[in-house]
Formats: structure tokens, sequence, C-alpha cells
């Protein structure tokens, strides 16, 4: 914004002083980046003048911001010249080499192999190729992205397959968990090419991509109800509840649970219905768990209160536990059944106190206080004074 090292004052500087290492350089990244054929070969012009006037490399540095490393002009222009011939028209590997072979410490080198990589990942002959990644794994044996572009030359190839999945198995061990889809997949196609498609499936099958979009739906999930907490991005948080509502697979049932707990914290309650609602519990209504966890979910709410009645009946129906009962006592209660919910309050109760029994600690006031509550209920609907 102050007009220092712009492609202009750079210019400027150049006319007036032709022979200054700096200028001449930071010249050459502003010709460089311009990616034309005649920007490019300026570019190169002025690099080889860096080179020509400080041979030895003592005129001066750059500051590489993201290798965070000081960088001599005169090593800085022969890494930009070697790149340069890695990918022009006839790809050309020997500068690079050469690079590295002269500044084996510089910070530059591990880059400078990398766009050799590209080189001989893709175009190299194979006996060629494999020399340098066996130097180049040799020298960054624990580097993912090193033992990959290795992986996909001999995907290429279609050999060496055991060194393939050896190096593959390594991958994915660094990798860790979630798996890396990228990494899977060429393990599958290694695989594949050995002939054990068993095998391929097994590290690339079903298995995978549902574990796959289940971390996903966590992931969105997680994302949202932590934004929320922050009451920020509030329409990034809908757009990952939509999606997660979308994606979550049948048996991931508890999903929508979460996702509709997020609409209603969005104020958004018919979107709670839509994925968490009426239509879902017609489809899913011979689970008791899922019966229990939608009729407890609803009560919370205070709505949709017919169908999580509906779903706490059959619930209770199958598995009468203490925790069921008072689902439904508490349901029935907010539905004003009192009568019927004081039947099932006081069963629960009856249920949870041999739990209190046998767990130190496990309290059933929550219990307990239901019973009272529906008893004053009772009393204040009848005009009787309340205990």
């Amino acid at each position: 914004m102050s007009g220092e090292e712009t492609f202009k004052a750079l210019s400027a500087r150049y006319a007036k002083e032709p022979t200054n290492v700096e200028v001449l350089f930071k010249l050459g990244q502003k010709y460089s980046s311009r990616f034309t054929p005649e920007m490019t070969a300026k570019g190169k012009e002025l690099y080889k003048k860096v080179i020509a006037l400080d041979p030895e490399g003592k005129a001066g540095s750059y500051t590489d911001d993201y290798l965070k490393a000081q960088i001599p002009y005169t090593q800085g222009a022969e890494y930009e010249l070697g790149q340069a011939s890695a990918f022009d028209r006839k790809p050309d590997p020997a500068p690079l080499q050469a690079f590295i072979k002269k500044y084996p410490t510089s910070a530059l080198v591990k880059n400078a192999y990398s766009y050799l990589a590209y080189y001989y990942g893709s175009q190299a002959p194979k006996a060629e190729a494999t020399k340098f990644f066996e130097e180049y794994t040799a020298k960054y044996p624990e580097d993912r992205n090193v033992i990959g572009s290795y992986v996909e030359r001999i995907i290429k190839d279609k050999e060496p397959v055991d060194k393939g999945i050896t190096l593959a198995e390594k991958l994915k061990e660094l990798a860790g968990y979630p798996r890396n889809p990228e990494y899977q997949q060429n393990l599958a196609q290694l695989y594949s090419l050995k002939g054990d498609p068993a095998k391929a499936d097994e590290e690339y099958g079903k298995d995978f991509i549902d574990g796959y979009v289940s971390n996903a739906v966590y992931a969105l999930t997680g994302y949202a109800n932590f934004w929320l907490e922050q009451n920020k991005n509030l329409d990034s948080v809908e757009s990952a509840a939509d999606l997660a509502a979308k994606i979550a697979p049948a048996s991931q049932w508890y999903t929508l649970r979460t996702v509709a707990d997020i609409y209603f914290k969005l104020k958004k309650p018919d979107k709670a219905s839509a994925a968490f609602g009426p239509n879902f519990i017609k489809q899913n209504g011979n689970d008791q768990s899922i019966l229990a966890s939608y009729a407890a979910f609803w009560s919370r709410q205070g709505t949709n209160l017919d169908s999580a009645l509906e779903a706490a009946r059959k619930s209770v129906e199958l598995t009468s536990d203490y925790y069921n009962n008072y689902t439904l006592a508490n349901i029935l209660f907010k539905t004003k059944k009192y009568d019927e919910a004081l039947k099932y309050a006081e069963k629960a109760v009856e249920l949870v106190k041999p739990m209190a029994v046998k767990y130190e600690g496990f309290s059933t006031q929550q219990y307990e206080k239901l019973v009272k509550d529906i008893k004053d209920a009772i009393a204040k609907e009848k005009g009787e004074p309340q205990k």
C-alpha cells in the first residue's frame, strides 16, 4: 500500500541500480509471477544476472516467510531457475538436482525435491523415477506427502505392487483416524492390482465410507453446537445441521435428535419436527431405545406431545423400567392427564428405589418430585389444599 516492493517501484530502482542484486532478484520474482512466456523469460534473465554478479551468494539475502528462513539471493535465483526448468515444456530436472547437490542444507531443498517429485511422478521413465523416489523417501521417511507421491507413481506403473502396499500401509498408520480417503483409495487400488479384491473392499468398501460419513456427521454437529454456544456464525450452524441431517446413516438416528435440538436452539421448530418428528417415529417405531429417546426429547421440549405420548406408551409396553414410566408420566402430566400420570409416576418411583439401594449417590428426588407435582395438580383441580 505504501508503494514499496511493487513492480513499478522495483522497475524504477532497476533503471537507477542495474547491478543491485536485491533489486534484480525481487524484480525477477515479479516478472516470474506473471506466468506469461514473455514475463517468465524476463524473470529468468534477471535471475541469471543475480548469479553472474554474485556467484558466491554474499550480496545479501531475503526472508522466506513460509519457510521462516533467510535465503541468499543467489541461492534463491538458482532455485527459481531450477524450478522453471522442471516445469518447462521440455522438463529438465538437472538444474534442481544440481541445486540439491550444491546446497544440501538449504531450507529450499525439500521444496526442490517436491518439484522434482512432480516430474518423476508423471513424466520420467520408470527406472529413473524409481531411483529418485527411493532417494526421496529415504531422505524424508516419515513425510506423508513424500511417501504418497511414491505410491502414486507405483500405481501408475502397476509395479512393484508389494512395495506400494508396504508404503501405503505405512501412510495409513501415519494418518491414523479418521482414515484419509486418498490413502485408502490408493491402498485399495494396490490390492486390486495384486488380485485381492476382498482386501481392497476391506480397506475402501462400505465400512470405510460408512465410518467416514459418521465422522463427518460428528464434525458437523460438533461445529454447530460449538458456535451455538458462542452465538455466532448461526447461518453456518444451520447449514451444518442441514447437511448432517441429510447425510446421517439410517442407523445414526441419534444424530437427527441432535440436529433437532440444534434447530430448536435456532428457533426453527418446524425443521426440528421434520428431522426428528412424527414421520421419523413412524419409520422407527419398533425400537424401544428409539421410542424412549424420542418421547423424552419431545417431553423436554414441551411440544409434539401427542406423538411423544404415543411413543412413550409403546416404550413402556416394550420395557416397563423406571425411566420409561417416568417419561410417560411426565408427558401425561404435561397433557393434564393427571390420574393416569400419577399411576406411571408412582410406578417409576417403585422401580427406581432399588437403584438407590444398589448405587451409592443415586438420587430418586426427581421421580418423587413428579409424584408430588401430580398430586398437587390433582388437588388444585379439585379445589383441595395442596400438600
